[in-house]
């Protein structure tokens, strides 16, 4: 048995004992019928992303989503309201390695979409400076 028949089940078996004998039987239906939504909606494959940087030290992350149902699907790479990447991609998987180097500071979203679906991670750039400040006596 599927987890979506027992949870149905069970859903079904509360649903008819809380309407109970009140004739109450069409809001326990009609609940029944969002609950099956829900877990329709649960057992269908989503976008998934994956960013991820290979070597600390280097400003170039991996960007890898997974788009299970094949539909066209976007990535975009923005800071606030500024567009730095956009492409269309066709397909169930997708990877490649994007080079931040050039980006100034500031936080920057990728995100992913597909049909209804969205997807997002951010990153932080952030420069840090280190002063050594030293004194020498001749």
């Amino acid at each position: 048995m599927t987890t979506r028949t027992i949870l149905g089940t069970c859903i079904l078996i509360i649903g008819l004992s809380t309407a109970g004998f009140a004739q109450n039987y069409h809001a326990a239906i009609h609940s029944i019928q969002k609950v099956n939504a829900l877990l329709d909606s649960l057992e269908t494959p989503h976008l998934q992303l994956n960013v991820y940087q290979p070597d600390k030290s280097v400003m170039k992350f991996r960007i890898a989503f997974s788009n299970p149902n094949g539909r066209r699907a976007t990535i975009t790479i923005r800071k606030k309201d500024d567009v730095y990447f956009y492409e269309n991609i066709a397909g169930q998987e997708y990877v490649s390695l994007y080079d931040f180097n050039q980006l100034e500071d500031g936080d920057y979203q990728v995100i992913v979409t597909g049909g209804r679906e969205r997807v997002s991670s951010s990153i932080s750039i952030h420069t840090e400076t280190q002063v050594n400040r030293q004194a020498v006596l001749h």
